[in-house]
Formats: structure tokens, C-alpha cells, sequence
């Protein structure tokens, strides 16, 4: 192993660690503060659905502007300034007392997020990692469900304890103290060797296409479709542990049902990751939605205590591996060049639906009294979403510019 190698590792690592913390506690967290908040100011389900919405809101719109930045500063002061912003929501929402203040401090702490998790570790990972870059990115996102699994077993004993400001402030401890300090000494951007590209010129030392040509391609709509209804489908499972309350479970056991599905989804994503670099990572997509669907169905038969341990199985295996397998697929279809870029206005689409998912769902309960109709409309937006993924083949754009090996960027799909 040599020393470029050690170093990609290294901060594969510190990226693990710091999205088990930030996005772990600061997303994955909410289906246990969603019973809470219900449970304490008496809200609707459509209005206490705003608090996740809002975060998933504010991370797609900061996605494409973080995406940019990216592709011209040091990640370490992006993601920097991200940790200390989502540290610092984590106290605001703790002193909050009314729903416009707690709206404010979820959507601040989404603009967080989306600056120090997610996008920023993926156009990392695919920097730093050329062969075996599905199984990197499964490896390290997977701190975002290690964490949800961990800080949903916290969070739910702080509340059950001393509150939902208790757990709220608990959040932030680890993010100012912990992966502030640890972002800033050891995430890169890229290798040294690797120059950057200037804005508004080509340069050649990463191979890919630049923007407008990447966005003029099918195989890039295709994934937007594919990254929509993923969001739109998994969006559903925010409501999980309301769910199983409804249908007579205890609290206790609801968060433990979701803790568990976060540690197995930890799983998933390295697993689906490996398959992806065996069998390309469209086709593993593709078949990680097929799964989620499944797993929507599953749940409807809940009621059944035997059905939850299958549904934890299948869910676990795919509701969180698009966020590791869709950059994959794009770094495969479109290269490194504008990646950051690239990938933040790909997220977008995930966002969206993240965003819509859940208030659809919350909407549909109370109109039915039921969560049964969200999680079937969800298994079919799911579907729609394997057969995009499927249809990734790569077509050729109208003008290429700066591609320095572009046998290497459509090997994949030829």
C-alpha cells in the first residue's frame, strides 16, 4: 500500500465518521423526534412533517451550490463551515418554542448538511478512489445509517429521560466538538497530483464532461428520474415509527425497529456497493429500488410481528444504497472533471422527493387515517424508479469537451 493509498483511507475514514455524527443524528433521527414533537405540541402528521422536509429542503437547495464549490475550494473549509452551521442548529432547535422557530432551525440545519455530509463525502470518495469506488462509497456513506442506527437509540432514551431539547442539544456536541476538528485536519478534496479545473476552462488533468455536454446526455435524466422516485419512495419511511405506534406497538419497540433498520441499511450500502463494481453500478441501482418496493409491501403486514424481522432484511439491504450507488453511476457516465458540480444538481432530484415523501405520506394519514395508501403509492413510485435506473445506458453528447480518456468514462456502459 503506498502513501496515497494510506491517505484515501484515512480520510474514507474521517468521512464515516464524521456522517455518522452530522447526518446520523442530524437527519436519521427524525422519524424518533417526529413521535416526540407529535406527542408534545399535539400537531397534525402533515404539520410535524415539515421538520424533516424542511432539512431535506434546505439540503437540495444548498446541494448544486456546494457541488460548485467543490470543484474550487478545499473540501475541509466547505464541509467545515457545514459541521460548525449544523452544530449550531442542533442548540437553536433545543431552545425553540414554537413551530416557526423549530421550522427555521431544521431548514438551517438542512443548509448544514448539505454542505458537510452527503455530496461533499460522495465527491470525495470518487476523487480519491478510481478502482473499487462502489464498495468506498458504501463503506463510508454508510456512517450516515451506523450513526441513525446509534444516535436513534440515544436520542430516544435522552427524550424518554429529560426531552426533546435534551436530545437536541446532545446532537451538537459531537459535531462541534468532534468533526469540526477532525474535517479540518483530515479531508482533501482530491490527491495532491490532481490539479483542479479553472472555472470556464477545460482543463485535462481530470477526465469527464463539462456541464452542459453531461446534462445533454439521456443517461443523466435517466438517474435524475431514478434519484426522484428513490427520494419520493424512501421519503415514506420517516413515518415508520409512527406507523408502528398506530398499529399498537410501543414506542420503545418502534425506535428499536428503526435503529435496527438503520444498522442493517449500514450494511447494505457497502454490500450493494460491491455489487455494483461487479455488475455495473445502473443494474445494482435498479435492483436496490426493485427491493425497496418490496420492502413497502412487507411493512403494510406489519401487524404480524413474524413480517417486521423479513421486512427489516429486505429494507435494510436497500432503502439507503441510491445515495452510494448513484454516484458511482454518474462518475462512471460522465467523469471527474465536474463532478462536485454535477453531482450537487443531481441531488437535487433526490432531495425533492426526500422533501415531497414524507409530507405525502403525512397527507395521505389524514385523509385516510391509515398509512397503508402511502406505502403502496410508494412501492409504485419505487418501481417506476428501478425501470430509470435500468434504462442508465449511456448515449453520446452533442459536443464533448475536456475528455482525456473516454474510454475509461463509457467502458462501462459501451
Amino acid at each position: 500500500m503506498n502513501s496515497q493509498d494510506r491517505q484515501a483511507r484515512i480520510i474514507a475514514a474521517a468521512l464515516f465518521v464524521s456522517l455518522f455524527f452530522v447526518w446520523g443524528g442530524g437527519y436519521n433521527t427524525s422519524p424518533v423526534f417526529l413521535g416526540a414533537l407529535l406527542k408534545a405540541f399535539g400537531w397534525s402528521h402533515s404539520k410535524v412533517s415539515w421538520m424533516p422536509s424542511a432539512i431535506i429542503l434546505a439540503v437540495g437547495i444548498t446541494g448544486p451550490l456546494a457541488g460548485w464549490l467543490l470543484d474550487r475550494l478545499e473540501a475541509r473549509i466547505v464541509m467545515g463551515v457545514g459541521a460548525a452551521l449544523a452544530g449550531a442548529s442542533f442548540i437553536a432547535a433545543s431552545r425553540a418554542t414554537s413551530f416557526t422557530e423549530l421550522l427555521i432551525a431544521n431548514l438551517t440545519l438542512g443548509v448544514g448538511l448539505g454542505a458537510s455530509a452527503w455530496l461533499p463525502a460522495s465527491v470525495v470518495i470518487a476523487n480519491w478512489f478510481g478502482e473499487r469506488r462502489g464498495t468506498a462509497l458504501g463503506l463510508a456513506t454508510a456512517g450516515m445509517e451506523s450513526g441513525g442506527m446509534a444516535m436513534a437509540f440515544m436520542t430516544g432514551h435522552i427524550i424518554s429521560q429529560s426531552g426533546w431539547r435534551a436530545a437536541y442539544f446532545a446532537l451538537s456536541i459531537p459535531a462541534l466538538l468532534l468533526v469540526l476538528p477532525l474535517i479540518a485536519i483530515v479531508v482533501r478534496t482530491r490527491p495532491a497530483g490532481a490539479a483542479k479545473q479553472k472555472a470556464r476552462e477545460p482543463g485535462q488533468a481530470l477526465p469527464g464532461y463539462e456541464v452542459r455536454e453531461a446534462i445533454r446526455t439521456r443517461v443523466f435524466w435517466m438517474l435524475a428520474g431514478a434519484q426522484l422516485t428513490w427520494g419520493l419512495s424512501a421519503g415514506a419511511v420517516i413515518h415508520i415509527v409512527a406507523y408502528l405506534t398506530g398499529i399498537g406497538y410501543t414506542m420503545s419497540f418502534a425506535t428499536t425497529v428503526f435503529a435496527i433498520l438503520a444498522g442493517l441499511a449500514a450494511l447494505g450500502k457497502p454490500a450493494m456497493g460491491m455489487l455494483g463494481d461487479r455488475i455495473g453500478g445502473k443494474n445494482a441501482l435498479g435492483i436496490a429500488l426493485l427491493l425497496i418496493a418490496v420492502s413497502h409491501i412487507l411493512i403494510l403486514g406489519a401487524g404480524h410481528g413474524w413480517v417486521i424481522m423479513p421486512y427489516l432484511l429486505v429494507a435494510g439491504a436497500s432503502i439507503a444504497t441510491p445515495s452510494s450507488l448513484v454516484p458511482l453511476v454518474l462518475a462512471e457516465a460522465v467523469g471527474l472533471a465536474r463532478f462536485g458540480t454535477l453531482y450537487g444538481l443531481m441531488q437535487v432530484f433526490a432531495t425533492s422527493g426526500l422533501f415531497g415523501g414524507p409530507l405525502i405520506a403525512g397527507q395521505l394519514y389524514d385523509l385516510t387515517h391509515s398509512y397503508a395508501t402511502g406505502f403502496e403509492i410508494a412501492a409504485l413510485i419505487a418501481v417506476a424508479g428501478a425501470v430509470a435506473a435500468f434504462l442508465c445506458i449511456a448515449s453520446q453528447p452533442f459536443r464533448v469537451a475536456a475528455i482525456a480518456e473516454p474510454q475509461a468514462i463509457d467502458s462501462a456502459y459501451a
